[in-house]
């Protein structure tokens, strides 16, 4: 069986061939063989057809019965697939090796799912160099999936779910903790440096 597709993948190959339509619709007015998603986001787009095609169009939502409410169900679909769309897109850039990149830090209004397969955060979106935050790009309802291994639970796969406006209190916390690491850091090479038998004893 074929994997099923995603619905921000079926709206974007819809728009393809929807705007191939538009483009040729001086010789194409003729509808009927369309699907009923392609009828609809043409519907959508209505204001880009002439006059003759607005009639044929009309004229197959009325064969098909399809109703103005059915055209606005169809419009909330294709924005919260463009939603979820850009919420993929939101940390694609990061690279452990070095710790460059776009990075959620933080962890607000934490809760597990009931069935324990996943929980949800506030978390915020930070741009990161050699692991330290350098600045807040905006906080985020974060899902990831939970997975039990060995007697733990293992996450992985953090989504952007929605943006919401900065959470300062929770980046001041973030800052305030790098801070710390880089204190602890540098005062750790500094005993070091001024005791160097130190390391003799390290095993």
């Amino acid at each position: 069986m074929a994997p099923a597709e995603s619905v921000p993948f079926r709206v974007s190959c819809i728009r393809r061939s929807v705007h191939c339509i538009c483009d040729d619709q001086s010789e194409m007015t003729d509808y009927q063989h369309l699907t009923v998603d392609e009828l609809l986001h043409l519907a959508e787009d209505r204001e880009q057809l002439t006059a003759e095609a607005c009639l044929a169009l009309d004229a197959e939502l009325n064969r098909r019965r399809l109703s103005p409410s059915d055209i606005d169900a169809y419009r909330r679909e294709s924005e919260a697939a463009d939603k979820a769309e850009k919420m993929k897109r939101v940390v694609r850039f990061y690279i452990h090796n070095v710790g460059l990149g776009k990075k959620f830090l933080g962890r607000t209004n934490r809760h597990r799912d009931p069935s324990g397969l996943f929980e949800q955060y506030d978390a915020t979106l930070w741009f990161v160099v050699l692991w330290l935050p350098i600045f807040p790009i905006a906080t985020y309802t974060v899902r990831r999936d939970l997975e039990r291994w060995w007697g733990g639970v293992s996450a992985s796969g953090e989504i952007a779910l929605e943006r919401h406006a900065r959470n300062w209190e929770q980046i001041l916390l973030t800052w305030v903790k790098a801070a710390s690491v880089l204190l602890a850091l540098r005062l750790t090479f500094l005993l070091l440096e001024h005791h160097p038998e130190w390391l003799r004893h390290l095993p």
